[in-house]
């Protein structure tokens, strides 16, 4: 029954009143609202009237009684194959209505089980948990520790995702018999902690051991290390600057500890030389041990005609100067010695010019050696007149493809910033006129990977270094290093990634202990991660800084006037105080000496001081010639003191086996320069691979877990589709057969569907789910990217290729022309001039005074100093300079002393005494009786004891009034 007959039969129900009155009242209201309805209704009902009318008139009365008889009787049973069909029917609807809603549930079960943006965040989370499962150490430190200093390792604890975490980290120093030599624990704050080791303890330690412990995490790793053995270094002093021939020539050997200043106990062996034979003879009535730091003894010098010069050596393995030199000349007329000083500096500093003087001499340097392309740099001047009452001309720096930058004011040092373009050649010059510059170099910028900039390189010692480097190629570990040839007091090694600033500072916590010159050095390093081994470090920028010491004595000279009658008897008092102002008891050395009447226009510090703290470790410049002879006043002017460092270079000292094997070779004439790459002064070593291997393996677990579940969600979802299609298929099929072809409106789409859930289920090997990404591992690492430093690269590769080969072959042909000019060599180590490198451009920085006189620096006047590369050009042609001690060699020289002539007169020092010890006061008298030779005497007493050193230098005038005033600092 449709719906229409339906609505007739409930009209009819209607009209009859067979229906409840609510079932009328919405009838009624349907019928009301619906004006076809309505008119239906109506005619149904006029209809109804008119039949009922007409049954009325027609029809007979009911019998009843024939109605109450067939109501008594037995419905009859319905049909067996009507019931049949009834109930397949409705079973047949039943399962495919189970059937489509296990499809639906097929569908459905996949999103439900997995939210996509849920599941990876639970990955992630539990990705996250497990890398904090997992800790990394990396440790640094130097490669060769300084043995009387404290040294440090620097540990970093990162969890697998290579995040810093903090950690409870313990450290074993431990000896070769793995014996705790030293214990440490300590917390790791943002992954980074130190592990020390006191200075008394690094000569037992063998190797560090270090566990980081995180809750139930640990993570242990061990790296073996090694220290310097406690080698000291010598310093030689003589009782004269200048000996004649015949005269006997007092001198000592002072043996300190290089980082902390103790007196150190050593065998050692001098011998003599001359200067044009190489012949070294041992001085047997010299000492061979020290005794309180110092070995003494004599030397007579032999009777010869020409002005020669005898070289003192101090020969021994327990020193790391194992072979050190002191060149003492020997004039056979003492007047002569202020004219041959100063010759010897004009042959040392390069050739004359113009009326016989240099009108101009410059010194220029790019702090860290190299010009590096793409940063800015700072680039060091120092410019002096040499003619007499002459200011210093202007400074100023120019390039090929930029206009001439220069000077606001006529100073005689100072610096130039700016960013030099790759392959670029930059020229520093000296101009006096607009047409010829009176001094120039050269420099070329140079794609290197950083450069550095030092902010307090003349500091207290228990201050910490303060550096900026500035990196131009990112992606690459730095290392900074300080110390010295022999070992490493401080370091510093990251990781520079590609999105960190170009500016990188840099602090260094050096020991206390560590004073006098010292070298920074920036390293750029690789490490293969693969073999946890590091390839051979690449040197980029070097210079030198010095470091004020802390503790030091200071010596005080009582009785000594500044001006004194011939033959005076002084009675001097000696006091030596410590940096408490306490007395303290020390060992003294003092000489005193007649000045030559020509004073040599040269001057460096000198004593004790002096000697060991710059002199034996620097070659400083040819501008610094006029440096007092206090180191101490020196290190009160900082920034002059810092401009003389950075244009300085640092003394290799020459070292051999045997005297016998430096016969046998020539000693270095060049110095490495930062160009050279030599074994790296610090060490990594770390576990982050086999830690990752780990972790790596225990993430592809996780990961194969979570796919496990998804697989699983697949085949469950398949199999849904394929039993929820072939049920309903196999439903509606017999509802076709059932219902028959009037109900195919029903049954043909539901079998397409079954059908099609079938194919689905069968041949879908994924659901439409979004593959879940396992979180990815950062990376951390700083990298300053810089659009300076990306210029020009591939573009100016060929052109450094040439300008390279062109800069080799000239120094090849300079190297030899040299070799052919100097037909010998001293024995005595020195530095030659290299090739030229490359210079800047910009205005000045930092300017310093108008006259260098009142300071100034020198280095060795008998020994010539290379500067980062750089090369003098002189603009007038001039002969090759020859070295004061080049002469030909002789074919009969001193086989002996005892050749001396006996009879001549040696004259006795005025006053030496190499081994003086104090009382405990820190107090000592000397008598002293002035010579009766008239001139200007030099009083020099050095103080060494407990890791200090001290040097006081004092004047006094003998005789004849016209002698000027001294100018040296007073004497009381």
């Amino acid at each position: 029954m449709d719906d229409r007959e339906q609505l007739q039969q409930q009209m009819l129900e209607l009209i009859y009143g067979l229906l409840s009155d609510q079932e009328s009242a919405e009838l009624v209201e349907r019928i009301s609202s619906n004006g076809e309805l309505a008119r239906e209704y109506a005619e149904l009902k006029e209809r109804t009237e008119l039949l009922a009318e007409v049954t009325k008139v027609s029809s007979d009365p009911p019998n009843y009684g024939e109605w109450k008889r067939k109501a008594g009787e037995q419905d009859k049973p319905t049909p067996k194959s009507v019931t049949g069909a009834t109930w397949s029917t409705r079973t047949l609807q039943t399962l495919s209505a189970l059937a489509a809603c296990l499809l639906v549930a097929a569908l459905a079960y996949p999103k439900l089980t997995f939210n996509e943006q849920q599941q990876t965040a639970a990955l992630q989370k539990q990705t996250q948990n497990l890398a904090n499962d997992y800790l990394s150490l990396s440790i640094t430190g130097p490669s060769l520790m300084a043995t009387e200093v404290r040294n440090e390792f620097f540990v970093s604890v990162e969890n697998a995702a290579n995040q810093p975490v903090d950690a409870q980290v313990e450290y074993w120093f431990k000896s070769p018999a793995n014996e705790t030599v030293y214990y440490g624990l300590t917390e790791a704050k943002d992954g980074q902690v130190v592990c020390q080791i006191p200075a008394d303890e690094v000569s037992s330690a063998a190797k560090l051991e270090v566990i980081a412990k995180r809750g139930n995490v640990q993570s242990t790793l061990g790296l073996d290390v090694k220290a310097a053995p406690p080698k000291p270094v010598a310093i030689l002093q003589t009782d004269r600057e200048v000996a004649q021939p015949g005269e006997t020539v007092n001198f000592r050997a002072v043996v300190l500890d290089p980082q902390n200043q103790q007196d150190r106990s050593a065998n050692v062996d001098f011998l003599w030389s001359m200067q044009n034979n190489r012949a070294l003879n041992p001085i047997t009535s010299a000492e061979r041990s020290t005794l309180k730091g110092v070995a003494q003894g004599q030397l007579t010098i032999p009777a010869f005609q020409s002005s020669e010069s005898v070289e003192l050596t101090i020969e021994s393995p327990e020193l790391q100067n194992n072979f050190l030199q002191h060149e003492l000349p020997v004039l056979v007329d003492r007047q002569d010695a202020g004219a041959y000083a100063v010759g010897s500096q004009n042959d040392a500093y390069g050739p004359d010019n113009r009326l016989g003087k240099v009108p101009a001499q410059l010194a220029a340097k790019p702090e860290g050696g190299n010009l590096v392309a793409g940063v800015e740099n700072r680039l060091y001047y120092s410019n002096q007149a040499m003619l007499p009452g002459a200011a210093p001309a202007r400074t100023q720096v120019r390039s090929a493809g930029q206009p001439a930058q220069q000077q606001q004011d006529e100073t005689a040092f100072g610096s130039f910033r700016f960013v030099p373009q790759p392959a670029e050649e930059y020229t520093v010059e000296v101009v006096d006129d607009p047409e010829q510059p009176l001094e120039q170099q050269s420099f070329f910028a140079k794609q290197l990977p950083a450069t550095l900039q030092v902010n307090n390189s003349v500091a207290l010692a228990n201050e910490p270094l303060e550096v900026d480097v500035r990196v131009a190629i990112p992606n690459t570990t730095m290392a900074l290093v300080a110390g010295d040839d022999y070992a490493t007091i401080g370091h510093n090694v990251w990781d520079v990634g590609v999105n960190a600033p170009i500016t990188q500072p840099v602090k260094l916590n050096l020991p206390a202990e560590a004073t006098g010159a010292q070298r920074v050095q920036l390293y750029s390093l690789k490490f293969d991660e693969a073999t946890n081994t590091q390839q051979t470090p690449e040197l980029i920028a070097e210079r030198i800084i010095y470091r004020i010491p802390v503790h030091r004595y200071a010596v005080e000279v009582a009785g000594l006037p500044s001006q004194a009658s011939p033959g005076e008897q002084l009675d001097l008092h000696v006091s030596v105080k410590d940096e408490y102002a306490s007395p303290a008891q020390a060992t003294l050395g003092i000489q005193m000496e007649r000045l030559p009447d020509v004073t040599p226009n040269t001057q460096q510090p000198l004593g004790l001081e002096g000697e060991f703290l710059l002199n034996q470790r620097v070659v400083l410049p040819p501008t610094a010639n006029t440096l007092p002879d206090d180191v101490r006043q020196l290190e009160q002017d900082r920034a002059y003191f810092d401009q003389v460092l950075a244009l300085s270079d640092w003394r290799r000292q020459t070292s051999a086996a045997s005297s016998e094997e430096l016969l046998a070779q020539m000693p270095p004439a060049t110095s490495a320069t930062p160009e050279e790459t030599s074994e790296t002064p610090v060490i990594r070593r770390s576990n982050r691979r086999s830690i990752q291997t780990k972790y790596q393996q225990a993430l592809a677990a996780i990961q194969q877990q979570w796919q496990a579940r998804m697989d699983d969600v697949r085949v469950t979802s398949r199999w849904m589709l394929i039993i929820g299609g072939g049920v309903l298929a196999v439903g509606l099929i017999g509802l076709a057969v059932v219902q028959g072809r009037r109900k195919k409106a029903v049954w043909a789409p539901g079998l397409l569907v079954a059908f099609g859930s079938i194919l689905w289920g069968m041949f879908s090997l994924s659901l439409s789910l979004n593959p879940m990404a396992s979180p990815k591992n950062a990376s951390y690492d700083l990298v300053a990217v810089s659009e300076e430093a990306k210029s020009g690269q591939p573009a100016v590769a060929e052109k450094l290729s040439e300008l390279s080969a062109t800069i080799s072959e000239k120094a090849a042909e300079k190297s030899m022309n040299n070799a052919e000019s100097n037909s010998q060599v001293r024995l005595r180590s020195q530095r030659a001039d290299t090739s030229p490198a490359v210079a800047p451009m910009m205005v000045p920085a930092e300017a310093g005074r108008s006259q260098m006189q009142s300071m100034g620096g020198a280095g060795n006047p008998f020994e010539r100093g290379g500067y980062g590369g750089a090369n003098n050009q002189p603009v007038a042609d001039q002969p090759a300079a020859t070295m004061p001690m080049d002469a030909a060699v002789p074919e009969v020289a001193p086989r002996s002393m005892m050749q001396a002539n006996a009879k001549q007169q040696t004259p006795q020092p005025i006053l030496w005494q190499p081994r003086l010890t104090t009382n405990a006061n820190g107090e000592v008298n000397l008598p002293v009786t002035l010579p009766q030779q008239p001139g200007r005497y030099r009083l020099v007493i050095d103080a060494h004891g407990s890791g200090r050193l001290g040097t006081v230098v004092r004047y006094v005038e003998v005789g004849s009034p016209e002698i000027a005033a001294p100018t040296s600092p007073a004497n009381d």
